[in-house]
């Protein structure tokens, strides 16, 4: 495929320092190329890649344009489009929304931004003329867009190049903290966390913007007194997956629904765990309690910092090796863009195999009850509900080993692996043999709406061999 990559003109691609969304397209840019594609880049000129790079400016411009920032990139966007239609290229994979063509060419857009702001533009960009398609990079960011009157193609995680990142299971008395010196991203509280559990804290934070310069100087400043805090600015990829792998932790202290939190792959990749606020896409980047800890509260958050020796640092290297690799990241959009070059409306996610009328039992049955239950079925495991919250899953290996335990709650297992009905079934697959488990239930939000084995799977190998749903 001849592909046309748009990037921003605010930072170079990949970023010398601080910029999250410039850093994947760098690995997408490459990693198309590596797998033989053509590919147009279109960044300042100041990037390296292995794409062909057309400068949009000399050098990237810095993220300070108060009143400017939207008529440039509509600018730059525009040259980038007519660019790539006069180049005849097959698609172009555009990474800032910031502009529409009615130009005969297929474009598809990465949703790297919140919906408070993006998702009533992606519904607009959806019903234009010549149609736009998107993808998310979580499935909490999908669920925030909501899925009415979007393009979606699917979702596909940031991944990242673990040949370019250290790992070290040796870790040192400190926690780390890097990103925007802005309000959501939780400065003050990861510092409120450094003075409760009297831990250094590192902060690498980009502060270049007034109203972070403001924030920083109105509630971060006062605190720092209180607390053993080393402030470091903008610092070189060395400096920062250095910071990374000899940190006792690293804090993700978001204070909204983030898309997803480059911070976390990164840190976990070095084989540090993380401890992140329960909002956004941590609950799917994080395995609680195995690569790092979520929690709601400050509180939470100083009582996982306790429990970090119980996190080993090469499951947090393997989990991001399985799950967001830079290779799967960019085989993601491959598919995507086969889905829309040749009008496969999307991929087979959870919801479309997985078993719908669920049998499930509650934690007061008794087992002579479940067993008549399982046999009655011809099933050999089922979820446990309580008032219609998912609280564990019981099998016939759960009765086998426990003979004495006289109802479901006393053998059942608490701590129960789920997905999401958005996953991809090949995402699926992955967490149902690398848990070595027969079947999983399926959540939409907190709630139980299906479940999948491994029989579902074979169906979904069908569908996509004779033919994808197209719901």
């Amino acid at each position: 495929m001849k592909i046309g990559m748009i990037a921003g003109p605010w930072l170079s691609v990949p970023p010398t320092a601080y910029g999250g969304a410039e850093l994947v397209v760098s690995q997408i840019a490459d990693g198309l190329v590596d797998k033989g594609h053509e590919v147009i880049l279109f960044a300042s000129g100041d990037s390296k890649t292995k794409a062909k790079l057309i400068p949009i400016v000399p050098r990237h411009i810095g993220q300070d344009w108060p009143g400017y920032g939207q008529p440039l990139q509509n600018t730059f966007s525009e040259f980038s489009y007519v660019r790539s239609f006069l180049d005849k290229i097959d698609i172009i994979h555009d990474h800032t929304m910031h502009h529409n063509t009615w130009l005969p060419v297929k474009a598809i857009y990465t949703l790297h931004g919140p919906a408070e702001w993006g998702a009533e533009l992606a519904r607009r960009m959806s019903t234009f003329g010549q149609q736009n398609y998107f993808v998310a990079i979580s499935n909490t960011q999908r669920r925030f867009y909501g899925e009415e009157g979007i393009n979606f193609v699917r979702t596909v995680y940031n991944g990242i190049d673990l040949k370019q990142v250290p790992f070290s299971e040796k870790k040192e008395d400190y926690l780390f903290f890097i990103g925007r010196a802005n309000r959501e991203k939780g400065l003050d509280l990861a510092v409120r966390v450094a003075i409760e559990t009297k831990r250094k804290l590192i902060m690498a934070i980009k502060m270049t913007e007034a109203h972070e310069k403001e924030y920083f100087r109105e509630v971060v400043e006062p605190l720092l007194s209180k607390a053993d805090v080393e402030i470091r600015g903008d610092i070189t990829m060395e400096e920062k997956y250095n910071l990374y792998k000899n940190a006792y932790a690293t804090l993700f202290t978001s204070q909204w629904e983030e898309p997803f939190g480059l911070v976390m792959i990164e840190s976990m990749a070095t084989g540090t765990p993380v401890i992140a606020m329960r909002r956004g896409a941590a609950v799917e980047v994080i395995e609680d309690g195995v690569t790092g800890f979520l929690g709601n509260t400050l509180a939470d958050l100083v009582t996982a910092v306790g429990h970090i020796p119980e996190v080993k640092p090469e499951a947090c290297r393997q989990h991001v090796a399985e799950e967001f690799s830079v290779e799967k990241m960019v085989e993601g959009y491959e598919e995507a863009y086969k889905q829309v070059l040749y009008g496969i409306k999307r991929a087979i996610i959870a919801r479309d195999v997985m078993t719908v009328n669920v049998v499930a039992v509650n934690p007061d049955m008794t087992r002579e009850e479940l067993i008549k239950v399982l046999s009655a079925r011809n099933i050999s495991g089922v979820p446990v509900l309580e008032n219609g919250k998912l609280v564990g899953i019981v099998t016939e290996d759960d009765i086998l080993s426990k003979p004495t335990a006289e109802k479901v709650k006393d053998m059942m297992t608490r701590n129960v692996i789920t997905v999401n009905e958005k996953d991809s079934v090949y995402r699926v697959a992955s967490i149902l043999i690398r848990n070595r488990v027969k079947r999983v239930p399926v959540m939409s939000d907190s709630l139980l709406i299906g479940i999948i084995g491994r029989h579902d799977l074979v169906r979904a190998l069908a569908l996509e061999k004779y033919g994808a749903t197209t719901a």
